[in-house]
């Protein structure tokens, strides 16, 4: 089961609204909204900032909503973990 825990994240700009991303009571991942003026149309987004035990991506997508990011990283840790 994937839980989704707010936290606010210190990136240094506007994107400060981040969520740790828990399987099974195990830290899989960081995602941050993206907030500040210079993300343009991706404002609103939500950006991978950190990902473990398979979920570590070199270039991962944006995701439109929290819905998004839980679909992508489920297909990510699949062959990793028993989802």
């Amino acid at each position: 089961m994937m839980e989704f825990r707010p936290v606010k994240v210190a990136t240094g700009s506007a994107d400060e609204e981040g969520r740790l991303v828990f399987h099974d009571g195990k830290l899989i991942a960081v995602l941050v909204r993206l907030d500040d003026a210079d993300h343009g149309p991706a404002i609103g987004q939500w950006s991978l900032e950190a990902g473990f035990n398979g979920v570590d991506s070199a270039k991962p997508p944006l995701f439109a909503n929290l819905t998004a990011a839980e679909r992508w990283i489920e297909r990510q840790i699949s062959s990793v973990i028993a989802v």
